[in-house]
């Protein structure tokens, strides 16, 4: 009797001391979201970037009054609906707070195109989709190389030459359109870096 009370009472001590599942093994561990979580601040500008892209693009396909700026605001509605789909799509799978609107700079930056008219209108919007793209470009640039999180990483890197491409077709339709020639010229120097 002796034995299979001090047996007993071993067992009783080992389960005491040892913990009960692999979760609670783990309860001082940070969760798998953190990673992701922790480039939030950049998933957030990505997908509002993306949908300002989308909405000059729509304005574009209606306001442009050359054919070449046309074209290029649909391909922005297309391309940059898509990109801002999926970088929604990571947030919600990741439980990143995600709200889908512009914020208030990039809807003055809607504002301001919507008041642009004619030919003011197409080189207005291809400025401001030469600067948009060679930032964009640049920030992606900057989390491929630097994201903490790996499903930021790719994604970074999925939509990077989409944007160096949408940044060469920009500068063609500036160039249709009269933007001067040192516009177009950097914009290619950032389009064409790797």
């Amino acid at each position: 009797m002796p034995a299979r009370y001090v047996m007993g009472t071993a067992a009783t001590l080992l389960l005491a001391v040892s913990p009960l599942s692999p979760m609670h093994a783990q309860a001082g561990t940070t969760p798998p979201n953190d990673s992701v979580s922790a480039d939030a601040a950049f998933i957030r500008r990505a997908a509002a970037d993306n949908l300002l892209e989308v909405q000059l693009g729509e304005l574009a396909q209606h306001q442009a009054t050359n054919s070449m700026v046309q074209k290029f605001g649909e391909r922005m509605v297309i391309d940059h609906g898509r990109l801002e789909k999926q970088w929604t799509d990571l947030a919600s799978k990741y439980g990143v707070p995600l709200k889908a609107t512009l914020g208030s700079k990039n809807q003055q930056k809607v504002d301001r195109m919507r008041q642009a008219k004619g030919a003011t209108f197409d080189r207005e919007y291809m400025i401001a989709m030469i600067k948009g793209h060679e930032k964009d470009a640049e920030e992606l640039k900057a989390e491929v190389d630097s994201a903490r999180s790996e499903p930021v990483r790719k994604m970074a890197a999925y939509a990077l030459p989409i944007v160096r491409e949408h940044l060469l077709l920009a500068r063609a339709a500036a160039k249709e359109v009269g933007v001067d020639s040192a516009t177009v010229a950097r914009s290619r120097r950032v389009a064409e870096s790797k």
